[in-house]
């Protein structure tokens, strides 16, 4: 109950610091316009409801680490609740503001799209040999200094996913390239900015239960990022993020499963 009310007074107080941003600074100032004050406490009320919900899901995830024989039994469609939150919240949140265009409330922009797309795949493979190059780094240095067990076991949740059918894997990637692009960049990062929102990224990814993967991660969500950044658009993103994703499913788990023997 401690690790309970310790994560959900962080989004409590999270949630804090972005109202009293917006009321003195205007945070939202950027993106957003309501069209009456019912419309924005409404907002705010939304906003800490999705918050606390989402803490405690991942909170009570990571508390309680699914095992094989529970996943064997776990019906396909439940990998997809956490995604389903994030588009009834983005849904909510759209009304609230008055329903804008959604190529504006989602940093779609038209136009130069083989651009962007050639942008995402060469972020996405670029971000994935970078990411892969500081987590072995990294697992060197805490298995230099003791901190990384010798035959480190992978969590059921990565043998479960490497063992679905191809179709699986593929609608998972596109379900995580477009609705989790579509929440942690489109909204998140454009309204608190990219440390806060990668952060939240790294902690909504906990579940996985492989601090390398964390790393990974929290890498591969400042790359995509920092790209969003500089081009104001979603779509390099996506695809970035979906080469990853596909990159490690359908390649490097299988590939890493292999060599272990499992």
């Amino acid at each position: 109950m401690t690790v309970y009310a310790l994560t959900l007074s962080l989004m409590t107080v999270f949630w804090l610091v972005f109202v009293y941003l917006n009321e003195k600074h205007d945070l939202l100032g950027c993106c957003d316009r309501f069209p009456t004050p019912a419309a924005k406490y409404f907002a705010y009320g939304w906003l800490l409801f999705f918050l606390l919900v989402m803490a405690f899901l991942v909170t009570g995830a990571a508390q309680n680490p699914a095992r094989a024989n529970d996943l064997a039994n776990t019906p396909f469609y439940s990998l997809f609740g956490i995604h389903v939150l994030l588009i009834v919240f983005l849904l909510g949140w759209w009304f609230a503001i008055g329903r804008p265009p959604l190529t504006d409330f989602l940093a779609f922009q038209r136009g130069k799209t083989g651009e962007a797309v050639m942008i995402g795949f060469a972020v996405g493979i670029g971000g994935w040999i970078f990411t892969l190059g500081m987590a072995l780094l990294v697992a060197l240095i805490l298995k230099g200094v003791g901190l990384l067990p010798e035959n480190p076991e992978p969590s059921p949740m990565i043998g479960f996913m490497a063992a679905l059918a191809w179709w699986k894997k593929c609608l998972i990637v596109l379900s995580a390239m477009t609705v989790e692009e579509f929440f942690f960049r489109s909204w998140l990062q454009r309204r608190v900015g990219l440390l806060a929102s990668t952060t939240l990224f790294a902690l909504a990814h906990f579940t996985l239960g492989q601090p390398l993967l964390l790393i990974g991660v929290t890498l591969i969500s400042l790359v995509i990022g920092i790209t969003f950044f500089r081009t104001k658009n979603v779509l390099p993103g996506i695809v970035a993020h979906g080469v990853f994703d596909a990159v490690q499913l359908f390649v490097i788990i299988p590939i890493a499963f292999q060599l272990m023997g499992v």
